[in-house]
C-alpha cells in the first residue's frame, strides 16, 4: 500500500539548478481531500491571477468558481472526458477563460497561462494542490453556464488538499506513482 508521503517524495523534482521553493513543492495530483477551501483562500488565488502580466494590462481572462455540490460544479464534472473522473472528489472547480475581442489582440491564451499559473501557485503557497484539465466538452459548459460569445473556455482547475492515498483508486495511484520527467533540452546559447 502506497502513502501520500511516498507519492509527494516520488514527486520531488531531480532539478539541475536551483528553483524557488514552491516550484519544487509543485505537482499535479489526482487524490484529492473534499475538505472545503477557505473563502478568503480562493479569493487570495483569484488576486494572484489578477496580478499576472498581462498585454498592455488587458487581462483578457475570466474564472468560474464552482464548489463541490453547487449546480456549476455539476455542469463541469459532466463535461470532463471518461480520464478525469476523480475531479469529482475535488472540493473546487475553476473554468478559465480567455477572451477574444479585437481590443484584446491575440493573446489572450498567453495571458490566461499566466493568470493560471499565478492562481497555482497562490494554491501551493497556501496548502493547495491543483490539476489543470484540457479534456472536456467547452461547447457543452458554453451552453450550459451561458458563457458570453467572446469567452472561450480553455481549462478546467481542480484545487484542494491532497487526499488519502492510501484510500485511492489504484488507477489513480499507478498514474501518480510515476517520477516527474522534464525536457532536457530547452534552450540554445548562441
Amino acid at each position: 500500500m502506497i502513502t501520500t508521503d511516498q507519492i509527494i517524495d516520488i514527486k520531488k523534482p531531480k532539478l539541475k539548478a536551483e528553483i524557488f521553493n514552491l516550484f519544487r513543492k509543485r505537482f499535479s495530483p489526482r487524490v484529492y481531500s473534499e475538505e472545503e477551501i477557505a473563502r478568503k483562500d480562493l479569493d487570495s488565488m483569484i488576486e494572484a491571477a489578477r496580478w499576472s502580466p498581462s498585454a498592455m494590462n488587458n487581462q483578457p481572462w475570466f474564472f468560474y468558481i464552482a464548489k463541490s455540490g453547487s449546480v456549476g460544479f455539476k455542469i463541469l464534472i459532466n463535461s470532463l472526458g471518461n480520464r478525469n473522473y476523480w475531479a469529482k472528489k475535488a472540493p473546487v472547480l475553476i473554468l478559465a477563460c480567455y477572451i477574444k475581442e479585437d481590443k484584446f489582440g491575440e493573446y489572450g491564451q498567453y495571458d490566461l497561462g499566466q493568470a493560471v499559473f499565478s492562481l497555482v501557485i497562490q494554491a501551493r503557497s497556501l496548502g493547495y494542490h491543483s490539476r489543470q484539465m484540457a479534456d472536456f466538452n467547452k461547447k457543452q459548459v458554453r451552453n450550459n453556464l451561458k458563457i458570453k460569445n467572446s469567452f472561450f473556455p480553455w481549462v478546467i482547475i481542480a484545487v484542494g488538499k491532497i487526499g488519502d492515498y492510501t484510500k485511492a483508486d489504484s488507477t489513480l495511484i499507478e498514474k501518480d506513482n510515476l517520477e516527474r520527467k522534464r525536457k532536457e533540452n530547452i534552450k540554445i546559447e548562441i
